[in-house]
């Protein structure tokens, strides 16, 4: 998105933007931007554009992955850019303010999954230390200790 929030500061047109960020890009999501900006330049109306390119599946995406989070993440994406998009193109507004605004609502997503992924895999770390540490902790410290007690 900031790619996109560079081109329109420039004085891109929000189709041609679209089109050459989303080429750019490449995978699913820049795909689907390309098809928009495509769209929007033919004529299509806004919400037909958008309607039509979150619908259908491209070849860039992978056939057996969008069971799940990519599709979602996608979705999700695309959804941010085209509301924040909306008032410039429906009444020539600057982007902007609601340009920037989503952006920073896609860095606290993905702030928060980073920190989601990494609470788990700290829980998935410590269970096998933790395995690997009381066996020997039990070994060389409590059946000594006790030991000793009983001598």
């Amino acid at each position: 998105m900031r790619m996109l929030q560079v081109s329109l500061r420039q004085g891109s047109s929000i189709p041609r933007a679209l089109d050459m960020v989303g080429k750019a890009v490449g995978d699913d999501c820049g795909a689907r931007m390309s098809e928009v900006g495509s769209s929007l330049t033919r004529g299509v109306p806004w919400a037909d554009a958008w309607h039509a390119a979150m619908a259908v599946q491209h070849e860039g995406a992978p056939a057996d992955s969008p069971s799940g989070e990519d599709t979602n993440t996608t979705q999700r994406d695309l959804g941010l850019l085209q509301s924040a998009l909306e008032s410039s193109w429906t009444h020539g507004d600057m982007p902007g303010v609601r340009l920037e605004s989503a952006i920073e609502q896609l860095d606290r997503d993905e702030r928060a999954a980073i920190e989601r992924n990494a609470a788990k895999l700290s829980v998935k770390l410590l269970m096998p230390t933790g395995l690997c540490f009381l066996p020997a902790f039990v070994l060389v410290g409590v059946i000594p200790a006790i030991a000793s007690f009983m001598m």
